[in-house]
């Protein structure tokens, strides 16, 4: 008998309302920025690709596919790391040639 059959079973035979009674709820502060599940389309051979992948990276397929788009939106924001270093690159480079 595992641990959790264990528990069950204790649980099964015995009454908690005494203890649940004394008990109070514990309110957690909301996530400020909350998971939110959409939906997809992707023709199952990219789909079957992008599954691949994250699993060569030992990641979860959706943890693989947000990597990317944070990625792309850090890489592409006007005041992010990579577009002020292209800046400064244009800058440098322009005034040398």
């Amino acid at each position: 008998m595992t641990k959790l059959d264990k528990i069950a079973e204790y649980y099964d035979s015995h009454d908690m309302s005494e203890v649940m009674e004394s008990g109070h709820w514990v309110e957690e502060p909301p996530e400020p920025d909350p998971m939110i599940t959409t939906s997809l389309r992707l023709p199952k051979s990219l789909l079957d690709q992008v599954r691949d992948r994250a699993a060569a990276e030992d990641v979860k397929t959706t943890a693989w596919i947000r990597g990317l788009i944070e990625s792309e939106l850090a890489r592409t924001e006007p005041n992010g790391v990579e577009a002020r270093l292209k800046r400064l690159e244009d800058a440098v480079f322009n005034r040398s040639a």
